[in-house]
């Protein structure tokens, strides 16, 4: 089966050195920059529906993240390796796709685990499948906070999370997924090892107990059918500006 074919039936697909060396130490260099800078983290925990009735933390008591990083210029920008990576999947997994959102994101030991949750509900689209690629740049294993996946549970769009409690941010909304259900994957992998799920896999990741850096690239890839629905996340930062209905990829500069 294709590498696309066993993401749209499972779920999810491991590729082995979908970067290569340089582009490792060049993200690695990203992360060094971006510290080094003094570049804002993250903050926003994306309530991308309702906010929450109590205060939460902000986004570091999860990761250290910078977001959308390829919209910088000159030193820390993954513009390039983008570009690259998009040239990429259009042979390991299908031509036309393109870039909506990146991240570099870091999980140290005094970081939470992250609740099982979907991408796809976090998102103003709607769209009949997307690719997450999700790149190690450090080894990655269970004990070192590795990303667990339920095989096969992308089939249906389920309510976006409140990634602190692990609950529905809608209070009416039902939680449909139950990982018991499903088979449970930890991928084993190497810097420049990736792996590319469905927008709508639900997954987890746990504490990184071992204490050493777990650094990822990860960006997201919609296909060219792809529109703007502002109703599917309401509080999402683009959906005050685009118009439903309309295709994503007329708008090229991710979110």
């Amino acid at each position: 089966m294709s590498v696309l074919g066993t993401l749209l039936d499972e779920g999810v697909v491991i590729v082995r050195s979908l970067l290569n060396p340089m582009d490792v130490e060049m993200l690695h260099a990203c992360f060094d920059t971006l510290r080094a800078e003094g570049v804002p983290t993250t903050q926003q925990v994306l309530y991308t529906h309702e906010l929450p009735s109590s205060p939460r933390p902000g986004f570091e008591r999860l990761f250290e993240q910078w977001f959308n990083p390829h919209n910088r210029h000159g030193l820390g920008s993954t513009r390039l390796l983008l570009d690259r990576l998009g040239a990429r999947l259009a042979v390991e997994l299908t031509e036309e796709l393109f870039a909506f959102q990146d991240v570099l994101l870091s999980k140290h030991a005094g970081h939470a685990a992250l609740p099982w949750h979907q991408d796809q509900p976090f998102w103003p689209i709607e769209t009949p499948w997307a690719a997450v690629v999700w790149c190690a740049l450090d080894p990655v294993q269970l004990e070192r906070g590795g990303v667990e996946f339920a095989i096969g549970s992308h089939r249906q769009l389920g309510p976006a999370i409140d990634l602190h409690t692990g609950e529905p941010q809608r209070a009416d909304a039902a939680m449909p997924f139950e990982s018991s259900a499903f088979e449970i994957c930890c991928p084993v992998l190497v810097p420049g090892d990736a792996v590319i799920f469905h927008g709508r896999m639900w997954h987890r990741s746990g504490i990184n107990h071992v204490g050493l850096p777990r650094r990822a690239w990860i960006s997201t890839w919609l296909p060219p059918e792809a529109r703007w629905s502002p109703a599917l996340a309401p509080r999402h930062p683009r959906s005050r500006s685009v118009v439903a209905g309309t295709l994503v990829h007329l708008a090229r500069k991710p979110s």
